[in-house]
């Protein structure tokens, strides 16, 4: 648990004043958060926000009451492409700071940039309404999340600010053991699985990624460190410049995670994550431009490293894929469970070393889907590179997303009317064969993928591609 520490001046100020935010408003209308949130501070879903740099929550709470939006400053990067004129807006939740964010399915909490011109009523569309079907991406930075979970990760040889299991997150700079006050706001990592960093429900992440650097782009939602105190449901991010969710070791549980139309993979994990997942649902960009793969997932920065990276995902959905839909390197493990894969040649690559865990037992793939071609009644044929999976249950087989309307997938654009079906059909490669669901955390169905095939899916009413009529739910 966080240490949180209080006193009687802050609480009274609490009601008038929070440090950090302004209380007037800008030329724009947006009252402004600058500096460091240091006190326990609840916003006013009355009023709209404007993050103008990067702001570090620290030994507080931040309650984000559902309907508020909060903008990121825009981001602007010298003609030369090595340094920012203007560093983008963007929010970190430090080790010892927490985030209370929920929102409901009529009233999200929104983050945006700072021009989107209308975001509860008329979201920016994720790719321009044009020939080129660019992605309006990277306008501001993102949302980072730092806990106090295992990682595996040990640089201390190259900085001795980095004891082993922690790390600085990247999107900040990496804090200088020669400097007298170092700044550690960007670490995470440590010894309590059971962290906390609070809980975001019905979050819509929209537009960010701004590049900072070379190769260096900030994720939709970054989490290092994040413990399985904290809860993370129904979240949304669309439009990212690099990739929607990525976890840096750390054992946080996640449900019902949307990664839509992003420019890099829809959901990677890295230095030896343990959480679990369920409902994961990305559909990526047909542009044929962006985008990259639906799993990016690795074990390790430096082979060997324990904890291993075994996260248990059940129930995930994923959508073309540029560059293949799912791959497992640097000695990544895990489960993945009744899923189901549409719309990308490239199934799965499985790794020399990731290999070697499936011989161990320590990556599972079993009852799962994968369908290369929504057009073909056979499903197509799924092309696997390395080593193919061992599981029981994959199967070859055509889902048909949306029911009647399964060609939609095919015959229409990723970002026009009714181009994304998310629902399957029941047909036996859907509702039979399915994993058995253990433990307490997961939700146990009759289905594959990350939605029903009879209820309204859960991505209905507030998030861009449902407001924006691209979904069939």
């Amino acid at each position: 648990m966080k240490k949180l520490i209080f006193s009687t001046l802050s609480v009274a100020l609490a009601s008038s004043l929070f440090a950090g935010v302004s209380s007037s408003t800008n030329a724009s209308g947006f009252y402004e958060i600058s500096d460091s949130i240091t006190t326990d501070t609840t916003l006013d879903s009355s009023k709209e926000y404007l993050l103008t740099n990067t702001v570090y929550v620290e030994g507080a709470v931040l309650t984000i009451p559902a309907g508020t939006v909060i903008r990121g400053r825009q981001g602007v990067r010298a003609s030369d492409g090595l340094s920012n004129l203007q560093d983008p807006g963007s929010l970190v939740i430090t080790k010892s700071g927490e985030i209370n964010a929920v929102g409901t399915p009529a009233s999200p909490i929104i983050f945006t940039y700072e021009f989107d011109a209308d975001p509860v009523n008329n979201p920016t569309t994720p790719m321009t309404q044009d020939a080129n079907r660019t992605l309006n991406t990277g306008f501001w930075g993102g949302i980072i999340i730092l806990g106090n979970a295992p990682t595996n990760n040990d640089e201390s040889g190259f900085n001795s600010l980095k004891t082993p299991g922690t790390d600085s997150i990247e999107g900040i700079a990496e804090p200088n053991p020669d400097d007298v006050s170092p700044d550690l706001r960007g670490m995470y990592g440590g010894q309590d699985p059971h962290d906390s960093s609070g809980i975001m429900k019905y979050v819509s992440i929209r537009n960010g990624g701004f590049k900072i650097g070379a190769d260096n782009e900030i994720n939709g939602l970054t989490m290092g460190g994040v413990g399985d105190g904290t809860v993370l449901e129904y979240i949304e991010v669309i439009a990212g410049q690099d990739d929607g969710f990525e976890w840096f070791g750390g054992t946080v549980n996640s449900k019902y995670l949307l990664s839509a139309y992003n420019n890099d993979d829809s959901f990677d994990y890295d230095q030896g994550f343990c959480g679990q997942g369920q409902f994961w649902a990305t559909v990526q960009c047909d542009n044929d431009v962006d985008g990259d793969k639906g799993g990016e997932f690795d074990g390790d920065d430096q082979a060997g490293a324990l904890p291993r990276a075994v996260p248990a995902i059940y129930n995930m959905t994923v959508i073309g894929g540029k560059n293949g839909q799912i791959d497992y390197d640097k000695d990544a493990g895990g489960y993945l469970y009744n899923s189901i894969s549409v719309d990308a040649t490239t199934v799965m690559d499985i790794n020399t070393s990731s290999a070697a865990m499936q011989a161990a037992g320590l990556l599972k793939i079993d009852n799962n889907v994968w369908c290369a071609d929504s057009s073909d009644a056979s499903g197509g044929t799924a092309v696997f590179e390395g080593t193919l999976p061992s599981g029981a249950n994959n199967v070859t087989a055509n889902p048909y997303m949306g029911g009647a309307a399964y060609l939609n997938l095919s015959t229409l654009a990723r970002d026009a009317q009714n181009g994304v079906t998310w629902k399957p059909s029941q047909v036996p490669a859907v509702v039979s064969n399915l994993a058995p669901y253990t433990g307490n955390f997961f939700t146990a169905v009759t289905y594959k993928g990350a939605f029903s095939p009879v209820a309204t899916a859960w991505t209905a009413g507030w998030t861009v591609g449902s407001q924006l009529g691209y979904f069939v739910e």
